[in-house]
């Protein structure tokens, strides 16, 4: 019989460039409580109403999945509100 020889993934060198790329990008990005936190709290809502009407764990990760998206497009919504009302190149109608 033959062993069959275990394919290694990424070795430890590896793991420790991509550690250090991340950590050299990251202040590069904005981040924001309001990022985390709204669809955090819309997700944490879709999850109980999920398992208020259905008590098992695929209603849960898809009531948390579904308020997750729901809270980020809530929050890209009113990003894009606030950039339009600071530049103040849209019409007035944009701006309620």
């Amino acid at each position: 019989m033959h062993r069959r020889q275990r394919v290694k993934g990424f070795g430890w060198r590896a793991r420790v460039v991509a550690f250090c790329l991340i950590l050299a990008l990251t202040p590069g990005c904005q981040f924001s409580a309001a990022q985390i936190y709204i669809p955090l709290a819309y997700g944490l809502t879709g999850l109980c109403i999920a398992l208020l009407m259905s008590p098992t764990p695929l209603a849960g990760i898809v009531g948390f999945v579904a308020g997750v998206l729901l809270g980020a497009a809530v929050y890209n919504n009113s990003l894009k509100r606030q950039l339009s009302a600071s530049s103040g190149n849209g019409p007035p109608s944009d701006l309620r």
